[in-house]
């Protein structure tokens, strides 16, 4: 019997209401459609709209949603991830406590091999121009896009778009609405994948304009530069699924997004959304600015640039006048230190790879004092291993190397004949090799001061660290390349890591970042490359079995701190009262849909006008 998807309790629900729904717009599209600009609203919703329920109750129309950025970058990530219109959807604010659910896919099915998917999109889908959506526009997106290796701009989560062995699946178009996938191995897990990505489609008409394969004045270098969300020649923005239409960008000042016409998402009222006519990103300066203006009023909500540093801050101002805010926790992972492990520097690589430093660096950290004195005793000391609430997390190995332990530290140096041999207070590898480290980080608010902690404990066992501190645009660009010793980042893809393997295993040339050598050139270690394999399987294994198989890699992974977790943290973010339909808890992390989508802006909206500082 085929594994087949349908929801037909809650489709044909949806059918006889629908069916006789009248459905209702914004005033600023009203107008619009009474001046014959817009078509009415019916004929721009699809045949079966999608229905988001609210987090607590219908909203109204109108306002401007309005939030601060410390920086933009050309992938920004407001424009993209607002909705993540993937196949699928994740169940949000916490998506591991429910069902994969419908979103542009309407149902779906699989042969019972797991490798032939079979999804019919939703009827009717308009592009914001009200070009039709069809699965012409998968297919442009996933061969001539995301399958085209001269297309440089990677802003879509590409790597879940192709199996673990690195092959793309084979796509066919059965008709305008109807699409059947093929892979080469078993491959349910790609319903997570589809779910997870930024889109699944991008507009034929509008890109191919730009595409050498159907335009031979165009070229590569021209698309690139068009794919982008944001810059002087972008035009990823433009044309969308999206709730927002990008409309207006001025460089370190701000970006504005009006709502797109042809939304293809209602409320179960029948409402088209968006509720909030207006969407804007405004330029800070830095992490403090923004903030401050969440705190005043300037800005609307922050989850992205602001925690911690804030937290008291935002405590004390809490309930004063003209401070209308709440406070509310995410899941969030904490700071990751990566080794690299193909170091272009021999002696850096030759520490990085010695277990021994690895182990004795980490019962270095002194996470519990950490969280006392930077995270208001909300991070939870970790090793190296899956997030505690992920099916893969191993109880028994998870919490390995994370107390503060300086004692034990020493003796593992000790032991492995790891000491100073010169009086320098630093030591040496058997070989010579000091546990000298250049550690590059970013500018940030957080990791810079638990960073300088980290120096300063591990200096006392007799390990130097260089911090090397750099821009973020810059230290992405460096760790992307490889050029780094140590570096600083989140421990992100934790939860799922099946989803974003090729952060963790070399499923390609040059990942993962922290071992690029390793597809071309083997692993560096016998424990790595069995962590490896056991990944690599589980992928392409049952669910049951796959989560069997990365328990036991987990286990490896804490045992051998192929890389090191300070903490888990409950993360503060900061929302001003006057929304309605926000959540005060969600989760975030990267395999659910990055930072944004348990906020589901289309859904949110104005109880009262904002009241912003002069």
């Amino acid at each position: 019997m085929k594994y087949l998807k349908i929801f037909i309790p809650v489709i044909l629900l949806i059918f006889f209401s629908q069916s006789s729904m009248a459905y209702e717009e914004s005033p600023m599209l009203k107008k619009l459609v009474k001046s014959g600009k817009l078509p009415p609203v019916d004929q721009r919703l699809p045949e079966n709209p999608l229905v988001e329920t609210p987090v607590s109750e219908m909203g109204k129309y109108g306002g401007k949603l309005v939030l601060g950025t410390a920086f933009f970058l050309d992938d920004e990530r407001l424009p993209s991830r607002v909705d993540r219109n993937g196949f699928f959807q994740f169940t949000y604010p916490f998506p591991s406590e429910g069902p994969i659910k419908p979103n542009l896919a309407e149902s779906w099915s699989w042969n019972d091999a797991g490798t032939e998917l079979k999804i019919k999109l939703r009827k009717g889908i308009k592009w914001s121009d009200g070009t039709p959506f069809t699965v012409d526009d998968v297919i442009f997106f996933m061969e001539d896009i995301v399958d085209d290796k001269n297309v440089a701009y990677i802003w879509f989560y590409e790597g879940n778009f192709y199996e673990v062995n690195g092959n793309f699946p084979s796509i066919t178009k059965i008709d305008d609405f109807n699409l059947k996938i093929n892979y080469k191995e078993k491959a349910f897990l790609f319903e997570k994948k589809y779910s997870n990505v930024v889109w699944a489609a991008l507009p034929k008409h509008h890109f191919s304009k730009f595409h050498p394969k159907y335009n031979s004045s165009s070229s590569y270098e021209i698309l690139n530069e068009k794919l982008k969300l944001l810059g002087k020649n972008s035009e990823g923005g433009r044309v969308t699924l999206n709730a927002w239409v990008v409309d207006e960008y001025v460089p370190d000042g701000k970006l504005h997004m009006t709502r797109n016409p042809y939304y293809w998402k209602v409320d179960p009222n029948g409402n088209q959304l968006p509720y909030f006519d207006e969407f804007e990103i405004l330029i800070a300066g830095d992490r403090p600015a923004v903030g401050l203006g969440n705190m005043t009023g300037e800005y609307d909500h922050d989850h992205m640039w602001t925690g911690f540093p804030h937290y008291s801050m935002w405590l004390e101002e809490q309930g004063k006048t003209n401070r209308d805010y709440s406070i509310g926790f995410s899941n969030a992972p904490g700071m990751k230190i990566s080794f690299n492990f193909d170091a272009e520097d021999k002696d850096a690589r030759t520490v990085n790879r010695n277990v021994h430093f690895r182990r004795a660096l980490s019962l270095a950290i002194d996470r519990k004092n950490i969280s006392r004195a930077l995270a208001f005793d909300l991070m939870t000391p970790i090793g190296a291993s899956w997030a505690p609430d992920s099916p893969y997390f191993d109880k028994g190995s998870g919490y390995l190397y994370s107390e503060y332990d300086p004692q034990k530290a020493r003796k593992i140096l000790d032991d492995a004949n790891i000491v100073d041999r010169d009086g320098d207070g630093v030591r040496e590898l058997p070989t010579g090799e000091k546990l000298e480290m250049i550690w590059d980080m970013y500018a940030h608010d957080l990791y810079t001061p638990m960073s300088e902690m980290i120096v300063a404990t591990a200096s006392e066992v007799g390990i130097k660290l260089i911090l090397n501190e750099a821009h973020q645009t810059l230290y992405r660009k460096n760790y992307d390349a490889g050029n780094y010793e140590m570096s600083t980042h989140d421990f992100t893809d934790y939860n799922e890591p099946l989803l974003a393997i090729e952060k963790w295993i070399p499923t390609k040339p040059g990942s993962p970042h922290f071992h690029k050598d390793a597809y071309g050139k083997g692993s560096f270690s016998p424990e790595y490359e069995e962590f490896s394999k056991l990944l690599k399987t589980a992928a392409t294994a049952s669910i049951e079995e796959g989560i069997k198989l990365g328990q036991r890699a987990g286990k490896i992974m804490a045992e051998n701190v192929f890389m090191i977790h300070v903490g888990v943290r409950k993360r503060p973010f900061i929302n001003q009262n006057r929304l309605g339909n926000m959540v005060l808890e969600s989760t975030r992390v990267q395999e659910y849909g990055n930072f944004d989508p348990p906020f589901r802006y289309m859904q949110v909206y104005a109880k009262y006008p904002a009241k912003r500082p002069n």
